[in-house]
């Protein structure tokens, strides 16, 4: 069994050992640190926008630069490849942290060379697919989450990281857990290759199951063989704007709610939408060991 990464900053793993309620005090409290902020049709755009964009295939971040694998040949290809997952710790990544954008973002800021560079594969992960986390975030997405779908093949991607890399994304993905999906199997795109022991990031709130239903997948991750609908960002956003912010509310209004009422914003989620989601159940993930 692959070890886990070296998850050791104190403060860190006390976060993660939050049980659910205190865990939700302590969303609540995150939104009145940010405090409200204002406005812009931008932020609209950003919203419906996630997860953003990223390479059709795999790719090698290096120096700030994005360098397709398939642009490379064969033998280039093949040794790169072997020297990134030798010594790297693979996440699956099912929202932003696919794209570069965010990856230039979260590790531009180490002195080491080999902590700001990251190869991402891209592939299919099998018998899961990817939803929505039954909450807004303070920049007016429903982000990602993973949830059971026996038959589905989603595209998805797995980043190789560094400890340093591994602590950082650990740190910013706020709502969620690392855990390690037992039973996984991701498929490798355009290679002979299965990668069977993954780590991912887990919604602490689940996936989002409106009403009585099951959960709902975002239409922006493709996959095959799914069987739940699927909702765009902008479909999401409208579908709660009415019980967040009041009748014939829509996406742009709840966007604007998260920044110029970031608390109340989290506090009317908190009421009608955090128990509204399903997380994946004890035997299909093993969380991050928190002493």
């Amino acid at each position: 069994m692959r070890a886990w990464p070296p998850i050791t900053e104190p403060e860190l793993l006390a976060r993660l050992a939050l049980e659910p309620e205190a865990f939700r005090d302590w969303l609540q409290g995150l939104a009145a640190m940010i405090g409200a902020r204002e406005y812009a049709p931008e932020h609209l755009e950003r919203a419906l926008g996630y997860p953003w964009g990223r390479p059709p295939g795999s790719y090698l971040l290096r120096d700030g630069v994005t360098t397709t694998l398939a642009s490379l040949e064969p033998a280039v290809r093949t040794s790169l490849v072997e020297s990134y997952t030798a010594g790297r710790h693979p996440i699956v990544t099912i929202g932003s942290n696919g794209s570069p954008q965010t990856l230039r973002i979260k590790f531009g800021h180490f002195p080491e060379a080999a902590d700001r560079d990251a190869l991402v594969l891209t592939g299919e992960l099998h018998d899961l697919d990817v939803g929505a986390v039954p909450t807004v975030t303070l920049y007016g997405s429903m982000p990602a989450a993973l949830f059971e779908s026996p038959g589905t093949a989603v595209r998805v991607c797995v980043v190789w990281v560094t400890d340093a890399q591994a602590t950082q994304l650990t740190w910013s993905e706020l709502g969620y857990h690392l855990a390690r999906i037992d039973g996984a199997r991701f498929e490798v795109d355009d290679a002979d290759a299965v990668v069977d022991d993954v780590f991912a990031y887990v919604a602490r709130l689940g996936a989002y199951c409106p009403g009585e239903g099951g959960p709902v997948a975002l239409a922006a991750v493709p996959a095959t063989g799914r069987t739940a609908p699927a909702l765009t960002q902008e479909d999401l956003l409208d579908h709660v704007a009415p019980s967040l912010v009041g009748p014939g509310a829509r996406a742009e209004d709840v966007v604007r709610r998260v920044f110029e009422d970031p608390v109340g914003g989290v506090a009317r989620a908190r009421e009608v939408l955090w128990s509204q989601g399903r997380v994946l159940p004890e035997g299909r993930v093993t969380l991050l060991p928190t002493g």
